[in-house]
């Protein structure tokens, strides 16, 4: 009788034990993967939108592109949707749109940082002209407000320090879109 209530108290204690770790994995699993809103209808999807910068349209494929400098292609730029997208009202019209951040890159040392928008029409969505925020700047975050104010935060230089030098200055500018174009507030 007493190894028979040995093995009971055993297999008890035994069952919490896997119980308890089974629940601690799927605990620990579930912190380490980051949640990403998924593009839906409440959330455009940008990643092949066509975007409006300085010096021309550029049209994203699966979030990127890559655009000719020179006639033979020898120079190119290379021009990708960040991680860092927000939802929101930007043109009023009572759909979401999406705020995005992009970078352009090429063949110098420059990494260019710009944000754009992907706003919804009459008929579908397209994307905005682009307003360039730094080089080699460090992006934080980017929200859109209830009024339509797209904010972004990064991280900067101080005027007097080379481009080489880690961004460190924490700054904010505000964009909207008014006058069919987004420009800073």
């Amino acid at each position: 009788m007493k190894k028979a209530a040995i093995i009971v108290v055993l297999v008890v204690i035994a069952g919490i034990g896997g119980w308890y770790l089974g629940h601690r994995r799927e605990a620990t699993s579930t912190k380490q993967e980051p949640v990403k809103v998924a593009p839906t209808v409440d959330h455009p999807d940008a990643s092949n939108a066509t975007f409006l910068f300085e010096d021309g349209p550029v049209t994203l494929k699966k979030g990127a592109a890559t655009t000719d400098v020179t006639p033979n292609g020898e120079v190119t730029q290379d021009t990708t949707l960040t991680d860092d997208i927000a939802y929101g009202d930007i043109n009023k019209d009572g759909k979401t749109d999406t705020a995005v951040l992009l970078v352009q890159s090429g063949s110098g040392s420059g990494i260019f940082l710009y944000v754009g928008a992907y706003l919804s029409g009459v008929v579908t969505y397209k994307g905005s002209n682009t307003v360039f925020i730094g080089d080699r700047v460090t992006p934080k975050s980017v929200s859109v407000d209830k009024s339509g104010v797209i904010t972004v935060t990064y991280l900067d230089r101080r005027a007097n320090e080379p481009l080489a030098a880690d961004p460190t200055v924490l700054t904010t500018k505000r964009f909207v879109y008014a006058n069919s174009q987004l420009e800073e507030k």
